[in-house]
């Protein structure tokens, strides 16, 4: 049996990959408790890189996830989104990993696009920059291939995981004009800050209220939301509050103290070009627990 000892030194590490790959923190967790029972069973004595073998474990368990889960999200009600993170949390390492890595919820939503093992190679390569040599031996596969599925998914996406600062102060400003103009009523303003192509896409999940289809270009988008106003706005118990998820700005919407909502936002040529809007209850406890976590 590994010494317990170094799972609990490698636990943050561990949990933002199976995270990045399955985009569940739910699904996150119970690979890392699989992995643990699995260490209880297995003989250590001849691991000789304790962290390459468990991250090895937890890439091949999230592979198996992303290939059965795949079926299930096309058959999803409505656009599926992952489960977005809280990363201003003060004392958690979970969290403290997550926001090092730098990778925006735009780019968490994106990876959908990938197969399970181009996700896996991505992943690792460009968010936790392991080389060739280990990230084929977490996979399976030779390490030529790994490069050539690295090279394909960096195509699909072409999207840069880390953001630099500057776009990151612009997007915070553009998300504060943003609820200026949606509470006040201020469609032409609200207009001015989404780019023409913009696009909002809202997870309910079917089991509560949401577009079925994304929302495409900045009349309706600025429509929608304006009509979300209009139906929460005369309660007094409704609240709009700026957090971090994924180390950039986002809005939680609060109706009598329980969570209704997490935004994100996204930007293109200093415009709001995406909108993510979670509203599945499933993919709001963890943000809930963290949050209230994070305000005592």
């Amino acid at each position: 049996m590994l010494d317990e000892s170094l799972y609990l030194q490698y636990k943050p590490l561990l949990f933002s990959i199976a995270y990045r790959m399955t985009g569940t923190i739910t699904e996150a967790e119970d690979i890392l408790h699989d992995v643990l029972l699995g260490m209880e069973k297995a003989d250590f004595q001849t691991v000789s890189n304790p962290k390459a073998y468990l991250c090895k474990m937890v890439t091949n368990k999230s592979l198996d996830y992303m290939k059965s889960a795949k079926k299930k999200r096309e058959l999803y009600s409505g656009p599926w989104l992952p489960e977005p993170v809280v990363t201003h949390g003060k004392n958690d390492p979970i969290l403290k990993v997550l926001q090092k890595d730098q990778v925006s919820y735009a780019l968490q939503t994106l990876m959908e696009q990938l197969s399970p093992i181009e996700r896996a190679v991505f992943v690792l390569r460009q968010v936790f920059e392991f080389d060739y040599q280990e990230i084929a031996s977490m996979v399976n596969k030779e390490e030529t291939n790994c490069r050539k599925i690295f090279s394909r998914a960096n195509k699909k996406l072409d999207y840069k995981v880390v953001e630099n600062r500057s776009g990151n102060e612009r997007l915070q400003q553009l998300v504060h004009q943003f609820v200026i103009a949606a509470s006040t009523g201020q469609m032409e303003h609200l207009l001015s800050l989404l780019s023409e192509d913009a696009v909002l896409y809202s997870d309910g999940g079917g089991k509560v209220k949401a577009a079925l289809v994304p929302i495409q270009s900045k009349d309706r988008v600025a429509a929608f939301i304006f009509g979300l106003v209009k139906k929460f706005g005369n309660d007094s118990e409704y609240t709009v509050e700026p957090i971090r998820v994924e180390g950039q700005v986002g809005l939680l919407l609060m109706v009598a103290g329980e969570i209704e909502s997490v935004i994100c936002f996204d930007q293109k040529d200093n415009y709001i070009h995406t909108i993510y809007m979670v509203r599945n209850p499933e993919k709001l406890q963890h943000i809930s627990l963290y949050y209230k976590l994070d305000s005592k």
